[in-house]
């Protein structure tokens, strides 16, 4: 008993002043000729939106850090996170990553809010997080460790290639195809072709103006409302409903 009140006694100040810090930088470069926006990030969310009649590319990188005050972190500076928005030639780089010091209690992540104008491709690889993107008219190639992931109002081709967490698609005029690890993934309202390569995770489907291919390891199937056809090339250990579909239907055993 004398042990476990020493121990409480020892880290509870520890705790009670464990310090931490906030702020906010904004970037921005001018859009004219650049036609793909390449995001690299780390921890935190992402979020992308298309604004019509801007001429500008702008961040806003909320930063937050656990385990430092003020004064330690902008002493610290460049060992906790790296933020760059640059051109090169026609494409748009946005690098940003966390880090801590070796052996130091320190955790960093960086929220990014991101505006560019509606024409634009984009690219975004990202480590761990929520990414929302929204009201863009181009590709869309999303390569995600983990963190939820809803696209919505999108006219172009999108790429998703996923490790873990839900994803939800709404809105597309274009072709989609997904490969996720785990997660329940939602697609709807899309004109285009679908295809679905799932690990684990239920696929909901619904209002598809092209074909629909699955391919499931484990977790429910629900398609509803699709113009062309339906395959299922590994239907999964889930339960598999279909209805609504114009052409034809090829449940692979």
């Amino acid at each position: 008993m004398k042990s476990a009140a020493l121990l409480i006694f020892v880290f509870l100040p520890a705790i009670a002043f464990a310090a931490s810090h906030r702020e906010i930088r904004n970037l921005e470069i001018p859009a004219a000729g650049i036609l793909t926006m390449r995001i690299e990030s780390g921890a935190g969310h992402l979020t992308i939106r298309g604004v019509e009649g801007t001429d500008n590319i702008e961040v806003t990188a909320e930063i937050e850090a656990d385990g430092v005050d003020r004064d330690e972190f902008r002493l610290l500076g460049d060992k906790l996170f790296q933020l760059e928005l640059k051109r090169a030639y026609h494409q748009a780089l946005l690098y940003c990553h966390t880090a801590a010091p070796p052996l130091a209690p320190i955790t960093t992540r960086i929220n990014l809010h991101v505006k560019l104008p509606v024409k634009m491709n984009i690219t975004t690889i990202d480590g761990s997080g929520p990414i929302e993107i929204t009201n863009i008219a181009g590709n869309l190639i999303i390569d995600d460790n983990s963190g939820i992931i809803k696209v919505s109002n999108i006219t172009g081709r999108i790429l998703v290639e996923d490790g873990s967490g839900d994803i939800e698609i709404e809105d597309v005029q274009g072709a989609i195809q997904i490969k996720d690890g785990s997660g329940h993934v939602v697609a709807r309202h899309i004109s285009g072709d679908l295809t679905i390569t799932d690990a684990s995770g239920g696929i909901e489907v619904n209002d598809i103006g092209g074909s629909v291919i699955i391919s499931d390891g484990s977790g429910s199937i629900d398609i509803y409302r699709v113009e062309k056809n339906v395959f299922i090339r590994e239907p999964g250990s889930g339960e598999l409903e279909i209805d609504g579909v114009q052409g034809k239907v090829i449940v692979r055993d």
